[in-house]
């Protein structure tokens, strides 16, 4: 396991969170971000600190095993960042939302969204990701394509 320097750029801080996501190294990964962290996922549920994190992330694993993910384009700057991630996956197990569970429905999505971070310590502080829950919820056949 990798643990954050204060000194670590951007690239490397995104690079460590990335690739533990997609080895699915929960421990490497919940280390990259900060104990103070707020996430805000689309449609603006936020989770806080390490614990909310674990749960939450542990959620997607369950939901789509499979599931990788990819940069697009970023901007970096010394504390901040802004990047482009692509979600491909397979939805193969329950999915915990807050509107309830939704069961597996064995379709592949591939999502496109944008993450707005800052640092500290060398570790993400806040994230904000935005994105399509519309498209997910196309993709995953719980809406129709006109709706």
């Amino acid at each position: 396991m990798t643990m954050p320097a204060a000194t670590d750029s951007a690239a490397e801080i995104l690079q460590r969170n990335i690739t533990a996501l997609n080895n699915r190294d929960l421990e490497t990964y919940l280390s990259n971000q900060h104990p103070d962290v707020t996430i805000t996922l689309p449609g603006g549920a936020q989770v806080h600190g390490r614990d909310q994190v674990r749960a939450s992330t542990q959620v997607m694993f369950a939901a789509f095993p499979d599931g990788k993910l990819q940069f697009g384009e970023q901007v970096l700057a010394d504390d901040a960042a802004a990047t482009e991630v692509v979600f491909t996956g397979t939805h193969t197990g329950p999915l915990a939302t807050p509107a309830g569970e939704v069961p597996p429905t064995g379709r592949a999505v591939r999502t496109t969204t944008v993450s707005m971070l800052r640092f500290r310590d060398g570790m993400i502080l806040t994230e904000r990701v935005i994105g399509d829950e519309l498209e997910l919820a196309r993709q995953l056949g719980l809406s129709t394509p006109n709706a």
